[in-house]
């Protein structure tokens, strides 16, 4: 009986919850308390992606209504005029999901996601991202991607211009 206690006192310490059978048996349930809510119900978020396309142009146009809200920190972070929107993505995200974002026809993000417990990160999730242009990866890195708070990275060059990935948690 006592072995029986520091197992489940073990299992406790790692956020499994215990339930009693009406047979007495004892059964586990994967409920981590410090998970959010939302991170609870799958399927709720979602992760945007985008391809834009940067330059700097004489007389640059008005953003898409895509962009309209990352407009003015794009031209900061990055120093061009003009964003023109390549295509776009969207997917659920939960712990521990797996997707690949296909906002192009050449590139594409295999994104694997974990939800960040840190205060800092609001709710959002550790990403393991690898950005591949058709067959070859780019880039592989990891990333915290907190809800309000979009991930901007350069791409490569494109023309007189520079391809940006955009990614965004949408609740």
């Amino acid at each position: 009986m006592r072995r029986l206690l520091l197992i489940a006192l073990a299992l406790a310490a790692a956020g499994t919850a215990f339930v009693y059978a009406q047979s007495g048996a004892m059964q586990t349930r994967l409920d981590n308390p410090a998970v959010s809510q939302s991170a609870k119900r799958p399927g709720q978020d979602r992760i945007w992606s985008a391809v834009v396309i940067a330059r700097n142009v004489d007389k640059p146009k008005d953003p898409p209504p895509e962009l309209k809200d990352f407009a003015p920190r794009l031209k900061r972070v990055f120093g061009y005029n003009q964003f023109e929107l390549a295509g776009t993505a969207t997917n659920p995200i939960g712990d521990r999901t797996e997707s690949r974002l296909l906002p192009s026809p050449r590139l594409w993000l295999s994104v694997k996601a974990r939800q960040a417990m840190s205060k800092e990160a609001r709710g959002g999730y550790l990403l393991s991202l690898q950005l591949h242009q058709d067959q070859r990866q780019l880039v592989d890195t990891e990333a915290k991607l907190a809800p309000g708070s979009p991930l901007f990275m350069r791409g490569p060059a494109y023309g007189d211009g520079q391809v940006i990935i955009v990614l965004q948690i949408q609740r």
